[in-house]
């Protein structure tokens, strides 16, 4: 699958997801409370107007609503790979005259810099080349700017794949960095402080595991990925256990870029 039709198979899952992700998004709202206190106390560069944000995969607003109320006078324009989220997002917080909004591919930024903070949450997984997009993001960046991540590591669903493999079977999950692997990621020429922790779902089985990343657009999976069948499945859900508890572990990224002597 080229890069283009896997990009606009998110965008279309994550629209279908829309009017059903805030009531299924706890692990969103963690991750995205989490990476704005710490974006909140990181000392963004100075500017008379407030300083000019640039958020990737704005979703229905988590992350937007928490910078527009902790990053005074902050100039924010949100942007999503799906236009009913952008939708959404302005729907939700539109009242806000210093916020804008607008459907872009966050591997592809079509927009001017520089900005003071470029920041995503549980986002930069769905990229297909994170060292690509993360260096035009860095690029946009003013002197003493900041590139804030999170996003889910390689230990993420680590239950559900752990399941697929005692069966003998390979689970459609993404392949998702390490942390050492989200270093690399980030170009050299930078100030880089990374961050770990966990948040634990327990649904009430794998069915509702399932159902909850459909309902917030997270369940494309890895391209080349054969579904199971019926049965496998099944199997699955019976391995995994009646009161399953699935693990995120959530990557903080933090990349600062050199100031100008």
């Amino acid at each position: 699958m080229s890069s283009g039709a896997f990009h606009r198979r998110v965008a279309q899952r994550f629209a279908t997801a829309t009017a059903s992700y805030d009531a299924h998004s706890a692990a969103q709202r963690h991750a995205a409370h989490r990476l704005a206190e710490r974006i909140v106390s990181l000392g963004l560069p100075p500017r008379p107007h407030g300083p000019r944000v640039l958020e990737i995969g704005c979703g229905t607003g988590h992350l937007t609503e928490l910078l527009a109320l902790h990053l005074s006078g902050a100039q924010i324009l949100a942007t999503d790979i799906a236009p009913a989220m952008v939708g959404a997002c302005r729907t939700r917080l539109g009242q806000h005259n210093y916020l804008a909004f607008a459907t872009m591919d966050g591997t592809r930024p079509a927009v001017a810099g520089p900005f003071d903070l470029i920041c995503a949450s549980l986002a930069a997984q769905w990229f297909d080349d994170l060292p690509g997009a993360c260096a035009r993001l860095t690029m946009l960046l003013a002197p003493g700017g900041v590139l804030a991540l999170c996003l889910p590591g390689g230990e993420t669903f680590r239950e559900w794949r752990a399941a697929h493999a005692r069966l003998g079977l390979a689970a459609g999950t993404l392949a998702l960095p390490t942390a050492e692997q989200c270093r690399a990621a980030l170009p050299d020429h930078g100030s880089l402080h990374i961050e770990t922790d966990y948040w634990l779902d327990r649904p009430h089985g794998g069915l509702d595991f399932l159902r909850t990343l459909r309902a917030i657009g997270a369940n494309t999976p890895a391209p080349g990925h054969i579904p199971l069948s019926p049965p496998q499945l099944r199997r699955v859900l019976r391995e995994l256990g009646a009161t399953p508890t699935l693990t995120y572990e959530l990557i903080y990224l933090f990349w600062r870029c050199g100031k100008k002597s």
